[in-house]
């Protein structure tokens, strides 16, 4: 037929052209799906790769916070006997008891049940038969002063030294993991770490974590100071008859914290980590000597984990968190206040329902001896975690709450996902 046989004389006169531009044509088809799919294939390789980094950092972070907690519960007996030993509380209260079993009680005299062990505290601290002489030579009055004032001290401190403690830590724990994910991701990367040089930092981190032993030793007992004075100008004039509602009480204790933010803040940042060179010198002597030729030298690992957590101590960032961690505890407090003494007005239905409007007045010396006992609680590192309301002052519920303080979360955050 004319039809096929002009085309078939077609594709004879341009067979070479017909042949290249196929191949051409297929060639370039080829080459641009086969580069299409390699991008998005390498597209999902990267994206997968990114949501698995964004998991292996939200996975360590969140365990990171865990070894905090878990930290600073196995470091609250170190933190909180020295201060118990420091405030003898017990052993003022068994000198009063001592003199009120020794004389005829008076009408106007405290009652002896505000004085019974089951009211006054959870710790026993030796009796030590000169201390107690020393207490005995005074006389009722000067013991009540005594104990409202110690009872008070002791109270505040362990607020302060505790709160200190676990931001302190949160602020170490969450460079050191930083570091830790940063030569993760060299050796993901194909990079390689000198085994000498981990050993060594190894080393370098736990004794950098050693100088929570300025906190620990010394802090405290300046913070210890700084609130027994601001204890006795509020306090001087009420003695332990003087009856307070518990609002009055929690206003007390807020002038009390106001005035140590707003006139010592600067001293309770130096007692939580030794931000001096001196205190700095000190604090290695008594861990790690031999790492004090570290701070000569100007890259040394030592040195740069020690600037930045002096310079994120220094921040004002790091003191509003302090103030709110020691907010956290007062707060706690006055609920457990009246959960004790009030309980009517403590809950309804299970559930925290404060109405401080309308509260009975309390003796101070009531209130001291539930002071006693919520020290002890905050002292427990058992942790037990309980269901009910009633049950709760089992467990360290102070630890509870400032470990889930927001702003705490979120200063731990920065410092972990700071890469620069």
């Amino acid at each position: 037929m004319p039809i096929f046989s002009s085309l078939n004389s077609f594709l004879r006169r341009h067979k070479k052209k017909l042949i290249v531009t196929a191949t051409l044509t297929f060639s370039a088809y080829f080459l641009v799906n086969q580069f299409i799919i390699k991008k998005l294939k390498n597209f999902q390789n990267s994206l997968r790769q990114e949501l698995f980094v964004k998991e292996q950092i939200k996975r360590r972070f969140v365990q990171t916070q865990n070894d905090c907690y878990l930290t600073i519960l196995a470091l609250l007996p170190v933190l909180t006997q020295p201060i118990i030993n420091h405030l003898p509380i017990e052993l003022i209260t068994q000198a009063l008891k001592l003199k009120k079993t020794n004389s005829n009680p008076t009408p106007q005299e405290i009652s002896d049940s505000l004085l019974t062990t089951d009211n006054l505290t959870m710790h026993q601290n030796t009796n030590d038969s000169s201390d107690l002489s020393h207490y005995m030579s005074l006389s009722k009055t000067e013991l009540w002063k005594l104990l409202k004032i110690k009872t008070l001290t002791r109270t505040l401190t362990l607020m302060y030294s505790i709160s200190g403690l676990l931001l302190l830590t949160r602020l170490q724990l969450n460079i050191l993991a930083r570091r830790s994910y940063l030569e993760s991701a060299i050796i993901l990367a194909g990079g390689k770490v000198n085994d000498t040089e981990t050993s060594q930092d190894y080393f370098i981190e736990q004794s950098y974590l050693s100088l929570s032993w300025w906190l620990l030793n010394k802090g405290w007992l300046k913070i210890s100071d700084l609130v027994e004075k601001v204890v006795t100008e509020k306090f001087n004039t009420i003695n332990a008859r003087t009856e307070l509602s518990i609002n009055k009480f929690d206003d007390l204790l807020c002038e009390m914290v106001n005035e140590l933010s707003t006139n010592h803040n600067q001293e309770i940042l130096n007692a939580v980590f030794p931000i001096s060179y001196d205190n700095l010198i000190e604090s290695l002597l008594n861990t790690n000597p031999e790492l004090i030729k570290e701070l000569d030298i100007e890259d040394s690992i030592m040195l740069k984990l020690i600037n930045e957590t002096t310079y994120l101590v220094s921040n004002e960032a790091f003191g509003d968190i302090l103030i709110n961690m020691v907010d956290s505890c007062k707060s706690t407090l006055i609920e457990n206040l009246l959960l004790s003494l009030d309980p009517e007005n403590a809950y309804t239905n299970q559930e925290k329902v404060i109405d401080i409007s309308n509260i009975k007045q309390f003796k101070l010396a009531n209130l001291l001896a539930q002071l006693s006992i919520q020290c002890g609680v905050l002292c427990d590192n058992n942790n037990l975690m309980n269901d009910t309301f009633s049950n709760e002052l089992s467990g360290n519920i102070y630890m509870n709450n400032l470990n889930e303080i927001e702003s705490l979360d979120e200063f731990s955050a920065s410092i972990y996902s700071n890469f620069e």
